[in-house]
């Protein structure tokens, strides 16, 4: 199986096959369920409330790419 990793300046945010669907992560947190990858990486894109992030609590504002060919393809 494969899954998604984009590495930002506050750290990896993971989009992983879960239960039924994708799960977006960061470190131990999970940020949220999607239908698909390409759901989740919009929606980490456009800012999803992360409150372990050093600065801020908005995945927003760490430019996360919209375009899943703009992640890292990961194995799991």
């Amino acid at each position: 199986m494969k899954g998604f990793r984009f590495g930002s300046n506050q750290g990896a945010f993971y989009i992983l096959p879960g239960q039924g669907g994708w799960e977006a992560t960061y470190g131990n947190e999970t940020l949220g369920e999607f239908a698909s990858p390409q759901q989740a990486a919009d929606d980490l894109a456009r800012g999803l409330i992360c409150p372990h992030l050093s600065e801020g609590d908005d995945t927003a504002t760490l430019e996360i790419p919209e375009k899943l060919s703009d992640w890292e393809i990961v194995h799991v």
